[in-house]
C-alpha cells in the first residue's frame, strides 16, 4: 500500500477564515475550526468554519462507530494462568493491538513468525529473558521484540500491565525529519542486552520439557526440547530486541502554535505509526491555541492508551482505551474549552501520557474488545477517553 501524501503549495481561501489556521480562533467568532486531512497530518488539508460543533450528534449507528473501553476490565488469560497470552484488542493486516496482564512467570518461551512486537509497559517490573539477554522492564518503557526472536517474561510481581502492538512489516522508528540525530531522543539511550543465561529455569513445564510456543498465520505450534532453547553465550549483528523508556523522549514543543500528533511520532511502518502524548509546556503566546481543532482523520483509524495523567484537567482513567474511526470527528467541546482556558496560567503543563496507533488500514475490534466497551458516549473529545458523559453538568477541575 502506498501511503506517501500529496502536499500542494496551492491554497485557496473563501468566506469567513482564520488569517492562519490553528490561530487566534475567537478572530471567527462563533464559528467552530474543523480540521478535514489526509494522510494523518502529512497531506493535503481543508480547514472548515461551522455554525455547529461537529461532534455534536444526536447518535450514531453502524460498526463504525467511536469504540471506548476501560482497560482495566479486560482479562487476557496470562492474568489467570501462567501458560496464558495476551488478549487481542483490535486488528486488520497491518498490525494487531493486544494487552497482556501476565500475573506469573511464563511456563514456555515465545517466538512470534508473523511479525515484530512492540511492548508498551503501563504497570509492572521485571525482565523479558531473551536469547541475546535479558532486558528489565518498568513502567514507561517501549520494549521492541523483533520478528523471530525467542524470549520469556519473568514479573517482579503479580500486577503487570502490557500494551503490544504487533506489526507484519519491520517495525522501525518514525522519520525525525530535520530535527538532527539526537531528538527527539538519543539513540544512545537504547538499552541493547547483553548474554546472560537464566540460571533459575524457568520456562520449564512440570515434566522438565522446554516447549517453545511459535505464532505463524495467527495459530500456533509448540515445539519441545529437553534444555532450554534461550541458550546464547554470544551474539552479533544488527537485528536484536531492545528497549527505551518515554521519560527520554523530549517532546518537540512550540510557543506559538499547536502542534499536530504526527510531530510526537517514535515508530512506524509504511502502514502504521506509533507515537506518545508526553508532558510538556503549553503554547504561551497570546495568540496561540493550547487545544487542537475539531478533526476527522480520513486515512487513517486512531487507537489512544492512556498511561497517565489529565486530559488537561479532565479525568481519565489509566489503562483506558478508544479507537476513533476515520471519517469521524473528534475535539474538545467549545463550552470545555472555554472553561479550561479560565484556568490556564502562564508556565502551565500539560501532564498527560498517551500512547497512540494510527493504522492506513481499518482497524476490526474483537468481540472480547467490543464486549468491555463503556455504554457511556465519553470518547470525543479527542485528547484520550475522559469522564465525560454530560457537557452541560461538565464541572472542570480547579487547576489551584
Amino acid at each position: 500500500m502506498d501511503i506517501r501524501p500529496m502536499r500542494s503549495w496551492i491554497h485557496h481561501s473563501r468566506g469567513t477564515v482564520l488569517r492562519q489556521a490553528g490561530v487566534a480562533r475567537h478572530e471567527v467568532g462563533d464559528l467552530h475550526e474543523d480540521m478535514l486531512t489526509r494522510h494523518g497530518f502529512e497531506g493535503r488539508d481543508a480547514h472548515l468554519y461551522r455554525r455547529n460543533e461537529p461532534t455534536a450528534w444526536k447518535r450514531a449507528e453502524g460498526s463504525g462507530n467511536h469504540l471506548d473501553i476501560d482497560g482495566r476490565l479486560l482479562e487476557p488469560s496470562d492474568l489467570t494462568h501462567a501458560n496464558g497470552g495476551p488478549l487481542r484488542l483490535f486488528h486488520n493486516p497491518d498490525v494487531s493491538i493486544w494487552v497482556s496482564r501476565r500475573t506469573a512467570n511464563m511456563t514456555y518461551s515465545a517466538r512470534n513468525a508473523d511479525g515484530d512486537e512492540l511492548y508498551f509497559v503501563h504497570e509492572g517490573t521485571g525482565a523479558f529473558y531473551t536469547e541475546f539477554g535479558p532486558i528489565p522492564y518498568e513502567p514507561g518503557d517501549y520494549v521492541v521484540m523483533p520478528k523471530g526472536v525467542t524470549y520469556r517474561i519473568r514479573p517482579t510481581g503479580p500486577v503487570n500491565y502490557f500494551l503490544i502492538v504487533e506489526t507484519t512489516e519491520e517495525l522501525g522508528f518514525a522519520d525525525i525529519g530535520p530535527l538532527g540525530r539526537r531528538a527527539p531522543f538519543d539513540p544512545a539511550l537504547l538499552y541493547v542486552p547483553s548474554p546472560a543465561l537464566d540460571e533459575l529455569g524457568d520456562g520449564r513445564t512440570e515434566d522438565g520439557e522446554w516447549p517453545v510456543r511459535i505464532k505463524l498465520q495467527g495459530e500456533y505450534t509448540s515445539a519441545f526440547y529437553d534444555f532450554d532453547p534461550i541458550d546464547a553465550e554470544g551474539w552479533k549483528g544488527d537485528l536484536f530486541p531492545f528497549k527505551i523508556n518515554i521519560r527520554d523522549f523530549r517532546p518537540i514543543t512550540s510557543d506559538r502554535i499547536h502542534l499536530m500528533p504526527s510531530a510526537h511520532s517514535i515508530f512506524a511502518t509504511s502502514t502504521v505509526v506509533v507515537g506518545n502524548l508526553l508532558p510538556r509546556p503549553l503554547e504561551a503566546a497570546p495568540d496561540a491555541e493550547q487545544f487542537p481543532p475539531y478533526h476527522r482523520n480520513m486515512d487513517y483509524d486512531e487507537f489512544m492508551f492512556t498511561h497517565s495523567g489529565t486530559a488537561l484537567g479532565l479525568p481519565i482513567a489509566p489503562a483506558s482505551v478508544s479507537l476513533t474511526p476515520r471519517g469521524l470527528h473528534h475535539g474538545l467541546p467549545t463550552s470545555v474549552e472555554e472553561e479550561l482556558r479560565k484556568n490556564i496560567k502562564p508556565g502551565d503543563r500539560a501532564d498527560f501520557e498517551f500512547i497512540f496507533v494510527d493504522t492506513a488500514q481499518s482497524l476490526t475490534p474483537t468481540p472480547e474488545a467490543q464486549a468491555k466497551k463503556r455504554e457511556e458516549q465519553i470518547f470525543r473529545v479527542g485528547l484520550g477517553p475522559a469522564t465525560i458523559t454530560d457537557n452541560d453538568a461538565f464541572e472542570v477541575p480547579d487547576n489551584d
